[in-house]
């Protein structure tokens, strides 16, 4: 999400993968993140990550949040994957 779009109040989403407790399977993961308050001079940001203390974010680490919670499926063994895009309809050839 760009920088200049994120405003006070907004809930954006940390995706990112992480380790199924004590093995080498590894799963998606989607945690909440509150945008408190902005300074545009020094892009940065106050955000609070799955309820947790405020703490600063720079605009780098604020660009990789996600403006939509995304969508999972269930794979095999538990682990949560994002839903892939429908396949648009192959075009007939002449």
């Amino acid at each position: 999400m760009k920088f200049e779009k994120i405003q006070p109040g907004m809930v954006l989403y940390d995706v990112h993968s992480y380790r199924m407790g004590n093995t080498k399977l590894s799963t998606m993961g989607c945690w909440p993140v509150e945008v408190l308050t902005i300074d545009r001079e020094r892009s940065t940001a106050m955000a609070r990550w799955n309820g947790n203390r405020p703490q600063l974010y720079f605009r780098r680490d604020l660009e990789k949040l996600r403006a939509k919670e995304p969508e999972f499926e269930t794979g095999m063994f538990g682990r949560q994957l994002l839903k892939r895009r429908p396949k648009k309809p192959a075009e007939h050839a002449r």
